[in-house]
This record gives structure tokens, sequence and C-alpha cells, in this order.
């Protein structure tokens, strides 16, 4: 970040209001291969977050219209995010899984082709290497 700003580059942020991968066994409120925040607090408080970073810019929400509604609204009511709520957010994200740490972990050990790292997403590529 600090680089980015020094060159006055943009960063992009993306999945802003992801919540990580699923944990095991969790009820999925959504069939979405990642949880994303479902209330207008935590969407306001993601994006908040994200939108409070200087030089950071965000991405357009998940593939759910009313996701999109609540993002709307978290920009409507745009406000820096304050201390209390950048350490709530900490707080939420103790529980949030790392979206691509599989992926950097079969990386790391060589195993580019070893399959999917989430079956169910609509973007996985390279599928038909697997099929």
């Amino acid at each position: 970040m600090d680089l980015a700003n020094e060159q006055g580059a943009a960063v992009l942020a993306i999945k802003a209001m992801s919540m990580g991968a699923w944990p095991q066994g969790a009820k999925r409120t959504r069939k979405w291969w990642y949880r994303t925040t479902e209330t207008q607090t935590e969407v306001d408080l993601a994006l908040r977050f994200v939108w409070s970073q200087k030089g950071v810019i965000s991405a357009v929400p998940p593939s759910w219209l009313d996701l999109l509604d609540k993002a709307i609204e978290a920009g409507r009511a745009i406000r820096p995010v304050s201390e209390a709520e950048t350490l709530k957010l900490q707080e939420m994200a103790k529980d949030c899984k790392a979206l691509f740490r599989r992926d950097e972990e079969r990386v790391a050990l060589g195993h580019r082709d070893a399959g999917p790292t989430y079956p169910d997403s609509p973007h996985e590529c390279c599928r038909h290497r697997n099929a």
C-alpha cells in the first residue's frame, strides 16, 4: 500500500464484502463459493473500512442484487470508519478463513493442477483439465 501511494497508483480491493471461505460444516446462507457480509451493518463496516484506506478503490460487490442494494446504501451513508468500528471488524475477521490460502499452499508445493480449489465456484478456472 505504501509503495502504491508513493507511486501514485490505486489499489483495487476485490471481495471487499467477503467473509472468507465457508468454514467446514457451516450452514450456507447462499449457494456461493465464499461467505459474504449479509447485514447492512456488516456491509457498511466492510466497505467503509476499504473506502477509508488511502488510494484504495473497490470493485462491484458479489453477484447478489440484495448485496448490491446494501452496498449502494453504504455508499449513500459514506463516512470514515472509526477506530472502534475497525476493532469490531478485526473481531469479525477472527472467524474468517482465507479465500486463497489453499491456492497459495498448492502452488508453493508445486501442485498447480491438483484440481479445483472451490469446485462449486462458477469462476473456477481449468475445470476442463480435471473433468
